[in-house]
This record gives C-alpha cells, structure tokens and sequence, in this order.
C-alpha cells in the first residue's frame, strides 16, 4: 500500500493520457500499481498506473507524476480532474 498527494492534474489530449503531478507520501509506485481515484468525487475507483516519471516543472521544481491512460476514466464522465487536486489518494500494487 501506499499514497500519493496531488498537486495537479494534466490531461495530455494528443496521447490520451492523464498526468496526474504531486508527490510519493508513501510506497514506490510503478507501472502496473493502481491508483483509487474515489467514487466520493465521482472517480471510477481502482484504475492501472500505466507509468510512473520524475518530471522537471518550469518552477525548477521536480515532481513525481502518476501517468494514466486515459481510458480508464472513460467510465467516469461526472469527474472532474481539478476535484483530485490536493487530495492523498490511495496506491496499492
């Protein structure tokens, strides 16, 4: 188990993907981890962490950034991105 906090979240149109951007609080999430993104915010639940990267931030900060496919919020169409940020969501592998 583990969690991640986020801090934003980007959607990446051209490669179907969701960035989800923020921090490890605890674990070592890769690829092939899932991610709760909670019904309570109208998340789809347990959804497959495709890729994990350190990014570099025009801020000069680094962050550590869940990648997702962005298939896997298809079935969550009453989400919206902005109510996971500055959430701890839950990581398990």
């Amino acid at each position: 188990m583990g969690a991640f906090h986020v801090d934003h979240v980007y959607l990446v149109p051209h490669q179907d993907l969701l960035v989800l951007a923020g921090a490890r609080v605890s674990g070592l999430p890769g690829p092939g981890w899932s991610v709760d993104l909670p019904r309570e915010v109208q998340g789809p639940g347990w959804v497959p962490i495709h890729d994990v990267q350190q990014v570099p931030f025009a801020d000069g900060a680094d962050k550590f950034c869940l990648i997702l496919q962005y298939a896997v919020v298809e079935g969550a169409p009453l989400m919206e991105f902005r109510d996971l940020e500055g959430r701890t969501l839950d990581l398990r592998p």
